[in-house]
């Protein structure tokens, strides 16, 4: 019995170092940030208040319990599958990003919005994500397998025989995984927080362009990633390989978001003593 309740060591290295990375990540970005840009911690914390607020008190509970309300379409029908898929995108981008410009106005009011607390902002905003929403799941997770396993090792008749059987399933199927798999999340998270700084950095110029049309470039963008991660595995299927396909996007994604935070950043005035040609540090060309 122990033999057939083991679990996997390389699954669970890797749902260590995953719980590990996407709590520190944020904070050690958040850190460089803080002593790079010369940035108050407080555009952090705005920034995880904003998705607080508008994600984690406001939409996911509405999420799972329409989720709850709608679980038999949800299994009989396709069609209703994808207009899931399609709402929580929607929903998703509108939220977040409607919450982002909120915070704008509401937390930082009058004073000067910057490229620099926009970074802070969005690793503040995508941080809590990593931290409570990701690494909590992880970690829950976690315990809650290595719990199962123990209990089915050292005390299998503790449990009545219908979740006993459920149990070892559950159990084959993590041990089944490719090692891989394991890291997965800790590989997402390293560029779904620079996405959320660059939306961060998008939905700030409404303020500094003074045009609301890129509130609604970055609900699209937000709305669009998350459609194909959500979407792949149901055209693809539920399966390892469709899993590198969906990292694959948001690594894609993650790139693209670091070019626009780039391309997006605060012009700096060149110095009286700058040659006509010359450009300080951090100058765009564009």
């Amino acid at each position: 019995m122990q033999s057939s309740v083991s679990l996997n060591q390389g699954w669970l290295i890797g749902t260590i170092v995953t719980a590990v990375f996407v709590i520190c990540y944020p904070i050690v970005l958040a850190i460089i940030a803080r002593k790079r840009l010369h940035v108050s911690w407080r555009y952090f914390w705005y920034g995880a208040l904003i998705f607080f607020l508008f994600q984690l008190i406001t939409r996911i509970p509405l999420v799972i319990w329409l989720q709850t309300l709608f679980a038999s379409q949800l299994k009989a029908s396709l069609a209703f599958r994808i207009a899931w898929i399609v709402a929580l995108a929607l929903t998703a981008g509108l939220a977040e990003e409607i919450g982002r410009y909120i915070g704008y106005r509401w937390l930082m009011k009058r004073e000067e919005k910057t490229w620099s607390k926009a970074i802070m902002y969005g690793i503040g905003h995508g941080g809590l994500e990593s931290i409570l929403f990701v690494g909590g799941q992880v970690i829950l997770g976690l315990v809650g397998t290595i719990t199962l396993a123990s209990l089915l090792a050292s005390n299998p008749a503790s449990l009545p025989a219908g979740t006993r059987e459920v149990a070892m399933h559950q159990l084959a199927a993590i041990n089944a995984q490719p090692v891989w798999l394991a890291f997965l999340g800790g590989w997402e998270r390293l560029w779904t927080l620079p996405f959320h700084i660059a939306m961060s950095v998008v939905v700030l110029q409404v303020f500094r362009r003074n045009n609301i049309a890129w509130l609604w470039l970055a609900i699209l963008l937000h709305a669009c990633l998350d459609f194909l991660t959500a979407g792949l595995p149901l055209w693809l299927g539920a399966r390892p390989e469709t899993s590198l396909v969906v990292e694959g996007v948001v690594t894609v994604s993650g790139l693209f978001a670091l070019w626009l935070i780039w391309r997006l950043r605060d012009k700096r005035e060149p110095t009286q003593t700058a040659t006509p040609t010359a450009l300080e540090p951090g100058t765009s060309v564009s």
